[in-house]
């Protein structure tokens, strides 16, 4: 699985309540109907500031054509929680993304 040229990105928008964190990236498929997960790693690593999310995708059977599908991923934080976000793909490549604070 490869990321697509669309960077990983990552935000806390600290005027909602409770404050949320968005991470939000792109990675290689190649059906249609593919499926894309994201979740919290686990376990997650020894640096409480850095966030680790695992991205994988469930292939289906279709016509095979390599296209960027966006992939989405919220989480109810505590103000300034993380400092940065590393996104680990299924083919053992990380994307980090420095995590900015809106508000």
């Amino acid at each position: 699985m490869d990321s697509c040229s669309v960077g990983v990105a990552a935000q806390i928008n600290g005027k909602e309540q409770p404050n949320q964190l968005y991470v939000h990236g792109s990675v290689l498929v190649y059906s249609a109907i593919d499926e894309v997960a994201v979740m919290e790693a686990v376990p997650q690593g020894f640096n409480p500031k850095i966030l680790l999310l695992d991205v994988s995708v469930k292939r289906g059977v279709g016509p095979m054509k390599g296209t960027c599908r966006p992939f989405l991923f919220t989480k109810d934080v505590d103000g300034r929680q993380y400092d940065q976000v590393t996104v680990r793909f299924e083919d053992g490549t990380t994307s980090t993304a420095v995590v900015s604070f809106l508000g």
